[in-house]
């Protein structure tokens, strides 16, 4: 009876507890969605300019094939690329392709980026120089290269691992030193031009200059020259010497006996021996 007289006396106050909590979670979760829905809307609108832009930037390019007049400066859209910046990228690199002591050369990756930092691709001509940094301190110029519109245009690349313009810069003159300085100027169709420099680890390539020499070449004896058995005249061809007169051989004879001894009949006597015949040695 006790339990049921508490029961009922504090059953009216649950709602006056459960109240302000439930007004609390509504109010909450009203606010976050509220923030979102204004982050949404602020993204969107961020889209549209991009758009815009890249739509504006189309249209010009198309306005250059066909020869006709830009834009003039006072369209609310320009600039026409949403480039701020030009860094040289992480990706940059030594190049080492001979499997010999020593890079060739530097790829060099160019990034042009917006407001927040995000790559964009952008028509523009490219001019990079690197420089040589020794010990000390002190610089020298190892070479200078340009690339137009349309190289620019065909080193664009878009991977997980490298993105960017990708420049190939072998050396013009090699390093001797081992951290070569780059230097990046970005210029784009509008006429703004943007700038970059980075410090680069390199091997420097071996010099060899000091490879084993050829096989030696004979050259002509100075002075005079004492006739040796190599600078005698060739032996003239002489007239054919004539054949010797060949006889017949004489038939067997019969030897008289010795005293005291029976004569030999002629063929059993041995004949005598040939006299030596002059033969032509060309004769066989």
């Amino acid at each position: 009876m006790r339990f049921h007289t508490i029961l009922t006396r504090c059953l009216p106050l649950v709602p006056a507890l459960l109240l302000p909590s439930c007004r609390s979670g509504g109010k909450d979760k009203l606010e976050s969605t509220i923030r979102q829905r204004d982050q949404r809307i602020i993204q969107l609108q961020e889209d549209i300019d991009k758009l815009a832009g890249y739509n504006l930037a189309l249209q010009t390019e198309v306005r250059i094939m066909r020869g006709q007049p830009l834009p003039s400066s006072c369209d609310p859209f320009t600039p026409l690329y949403p480039v701020r910046s030009v860094v040289v990228g992480r990706s940059t690199t030594p190049i080492d392709d001979d499997r010999l002591p020593g890079d060739e050369g530097v790829q060099v990756v160019l990034e042009p980026r917006d407001a927040d930092g995000k790559l964009q691709r952008a028509p523009a001509c490219a001019s990079v120089t690197i420089v040589e940094v020794d010990g000390q301190g002190l610089k020298s110029p190892i070479g200078t290269w340009d690339y137009s519109a349309e190289q620019m245009r065909a080193s664009w690349k878009q991977g997980l691992l490298t993105s960017g313009f990708v420049l190939n810069c072998l050396w013009q003159a090699p390093p001797k030193s081992d951290r070569v300085k780059i230097l990046a100027s970005f210029t784009m169709e509008d006429g703004r031009r943007f700038e970059a420099e980075k410090e680069l680890a390199i091997k420097p390539p071996v010099d060899r200059s000091g490879a084993m020499p050829g096989p030696a070449t004979l050259l002509p004896p100075q002075g005079p020259v004492t006739p040796g058995l190599l600078d005698l005249p060739a032996p003239q061809p002489s007239a054919p010497l004539p054949l010797p007169r060949m006889d017949p051989l004489p038939g067997p004879k019969a030897f008289p006996a010795e005293p005291g001894k029976p004569a030999v009949p002629p063929d059993q006597a041995k004949p005598a021996a040939p006299a030596a015949v002059l033969l032509d040695p060309r004769v066989s």
